[in-house]
């Protein structure tokens, strides 16, 4: 017989799906602790669990006197110790876009290194981050063709990996590689670049079951900028 879910950690990911989804933005705070008693029907104790739960998750900050606060909608917030890149660039001033971003279903022939993942077909999505106005980062990301392709009206705004939660894929790992590569002409025009080579990264990401769910590369024009990594403590 499974073991029974304390309500404290139901309450906790309540909250975390509603900051995950933009219920509770970032920089907004969360309800009271009286307002979630009433909400939940549970007492100030549990509350206050599930509160801690989401703070040690890097999700909230909660300050006596002053209630708690929303500070992240990261997915990634438990399987990582660092910021991610993109910002670590927002808080040195650079303003980041998304731009180009499309989507498609491709046929994957039996040779071709995704073929074990994703059989015959998958989703493929392909964009550019610019940094300041100038391209800096290629993604293609190859999914699981049972996803549908979105139907939103600014693809630019698309986030991957909400998309991912949102679709009943819980991320519970990634495997990130670099390496430095001679992209492909394609690749090198997108980021305004005659010739390489170029930072490239390569990931792999898990859901709960350890299935794959997501094939990545990201080509870095580290010309522009060098890729940094800042670890919490």
């Amino acid at each position: 017989m499974p073991e029974k879910v304390p309500l404290y950690y139901s309450i906790m990911e309540v909250l975390k799906d509603s900051i995950i989804n933009g219920i509770y933005p970032v920089g907004t705070f969360l309800p009271t602790e009286t307002e979630l008693e009433k909400q939940f029907n549970v007492s100030k104790i549990t509350v206050r669990k599930a509160i801690e739960l989401l703070e040690n998750d890097g999700y909230v900050s909660k300050k006596s006197g002053k209630g708690t606060t929303v500070i992240s909608n990261n997915i990634f917030n438990k399987l990582s110790n660092g910021q991610s890149f993109s910002s670590i660039l927002n808080q040195q001033g650079y303003q980041v876009t998304k731009e180009h971003t499309q989507f498609e279903y491709m046929d994957i022939d039996p040779q071709n290194e995704l073929f074990p993942y994703f059989s015959r077909k998958c989703l493929k999505i392909t964009r550019c981050y610019y940094l300041d106005g100038q391209p800096y980062i290629h993604f293609t990301h190859y999914l699981p063709s049972s996803l549908h392709i979105p139907q939103i009206s600014t693809p630019n705004d698309f986030s991957l990996y909400t998309y991912l939660y949102q679709s009943n894929m819980s991320v519970s790992q990634f495997d990130d590689e670099f390496y430095v590569e001679f992209p492909p002409l394609d690749i090198l025009k997108s980021l305004n670049l005659e010739n390489g080579p170029v930072l490239g990264r390569k990931r792999i990401t898990y859901d709960t079951s350890h299935h794959v769910i997501e094939i990545s590369y990201a080509r870095y024009n580290t010309r522009i900028h060098n890729y940094q990594i800042k670890s919490k403590v």
